[in-house]
């Protein structure tokens, strides 16, 4: 455990502690000379693991730390929110004067009523699930967003079904259980409920949450099969991490958790986030920039399915984390920009679930290498903060890439010459399709401006920083009048 905080730290109760701001409007465009010094960017911490992780740390009796937590508008949400609930949060910083560590008092499984009722969350989809799940537990709550073309327009139906299944009254904006959702007549007892995984495992994770704190416990099936398993080992992976122990089936189909369990104070460190480590990956190859990555977890299994994609890419990895060697770096080398020779110009399959926010990024990159790939099993993606199928697919075709959408899949057939560019693209409110759309300008001959630029605060604020530092050029430049160059 690290030593007491000091009450006097500057934004010790702040939402989070000074980041980088980046404005709405961005251009981007292909360097402007070779990069050849080496780039080690300050990587965020996982999104995944600090939503997990803070919950964790909310629901134990004591203090927990995080240690380098994502610094985004998703921590800025839940550090509201698990405030709200009746914890302390106080940010401090860490022996590296650029990162921060967060301390958090519990309230030891009882979540107290938001002061007027409502938690407000912003356009954090994933903490809206898991804490749909811990507001079960309360007499009355309410969630709200100031996102409703974004985070209002997700659906929740799947996971406020098997909330109602438990005896917790629910309303929402239908169709699909849309916010704002009103939950009434917690806590439930607990005993057996089914939740479909076909949309989200989001759902499940909620429920993997709720039932060590009901007295009866859950005995959880899972239907219609299950989306993003790897971030279901996450949730269990968290939750063994505070104490609690899960019965899970091998095929993460059937669980079993007792009832009347204590989540235990923790001192966690957060691995790097892997779906901005792809981000990286992609920008540094496309610009021929060497780069080395340090601090991601060779145990996830979100990694290992990026290694897996990037293998069957083709990309060029000089070094990675193993699970024999888990503290290497992800490392490339300078001077490997995609061109048309060193790649095979066949159709490749990419199982997308298993990197479903990697996606985009890889979509940039695919856009450059020879030959067809298939990005597949990926309906989901028209679930998350925009229509990351219809809207990345459109965008990307007006700044001239060759992609096609599917229900279930995305086509990229790679233009290794570069394209055009020269028009403005919207990032739809959605901070991986800014990354994506950022990481394909470096390849426009003249570049691409990128409007809602600024919804990369949600997870990397400091991504337009580090692209730079990469080679990218963010010289502004007028663009052609929207719809040349498509």
């Amino acid at each position: 455990m690290l030593p007491p905080s000091d009450p006097d730290t500057p934004f010790a109760d702040a939402d989070l502690p000074p980041v980088a701001q980046t404005p709405e409007r961005v251009t981007v465009g292909p360097p402007v000379a070779p990069r050849y010094a080496p780039s080690a960017p300050r990587l965020p911490g996982s999104k995944y693991y600090t939503l997990r992780y803070l919950l964790n740390a909310l629901l134990a009796d004591g203090e927990s730390v995080l240690a380098r937590p994502a610094l985004s508008d998703d921590t800025a949400v839940l550090a509201r929110a698990l405030r709200a609930l009746g914890a302390t949060a106080r940010w401090e910083q860490s022996d590296d004067a650029a990162r921060w560590n967060l301390r958090v008092v519990g309230v030891g499984g009882h979540p107290q009523r938001p002061a007027d009722g409502v938690l407000r969350m912003g356009n954090a989809g994933a903490a809206l699930r898991l804490l749909l799940g811990i507001g079960a537990l309360l007499p009355e709550i309410r969630f709200e967003t100031d996102h409703p073309d974004s985070l209002g327009r997700r659906p929740n139906a799947d996971l406020l079904d098997a909330l109602r299944a438990l005896g917790i009254e629910a309303e929402a904006r239908e169709p699909g259980g849309r916010l704002p959702i009103t939950l009434r007549g917690g806590p439930p007892r607990g005993g057996a409920v089914s939740v479909a995984g076909r949309n989200s495992s989001q759902y499940l994770s909620a429920l993997l949450y709720l039932a060590p704190l009901l007295a009866a416990g859950l005995t959880i099936s899972v239907t219609d099969g299950l989306r993003s398993q790897p971030l279901v080992r996450a949730t269990l992976r968290a939750l063994a991490a505070a104490g609690i122990h899960v019965e899970a089936a091998d095929d993460l189909l059937a669980f079993r958790v007792a009832g009347g369990q204590r989540f235990q104070p923790r001192a966690y460190r957060i691995p790097g986030d892997t779906p901005s480590a792809a981000a990286l990956v992609a920008a540094a190859l496309m610009l021929g920039a060497p780069l080395r990555l340090e601090g991601l977890a060779a145990q996830d299994d979100d990694l290992r399915a990026l290694l897996a994609a990037c293998d069957s890419l083709g990309l060029p990895l000089v070094e990675r984390p193993t699970e024999a060697a888990p503290d290497a770096p992800l490392t490339l080398a300078g001077g490997q920009a995609i061109k048309q020779t060193g790649w095979h110009p066949f159709t490749r399959r990419i199982d997308g679930d298993a990197i479903i926010d990697s996606v985009p990024a890889l979509v940039a990159l695919a856009c450059l290498i020879p030959g067809e790939t298939r990005f597949e099993r990926v309906a989901t993606l028209r679930l998350k903060e925009s229509d990351r199928i219809g809207d990345l697919c459109a965008e990307f075709t007006r700044a001239g890439a060759d992609v096609t959408p599917l229900s279930d899949a995305i086509i990229v057939r790679g233009r290794p010459n570069g394209l055009p560019g020269g028009v403005t693209v919207d990032a739809h409110d959605d901070h991986r399709l800014a990354q994506a759309l950022a990481i394909l300008a470096t390849r426009c001959q003249r570049g691409l401006t990128i409007t809602g630029a600024a919804s990369v605060a949600k997870s990397y604020p400091w991504f337009f920083d580090d692209l730079r530092g990469l080679g990218a050029d963010l010289t502004p430049r007028p663009p052609l009048p929207r719809g040349e160059g498509e």
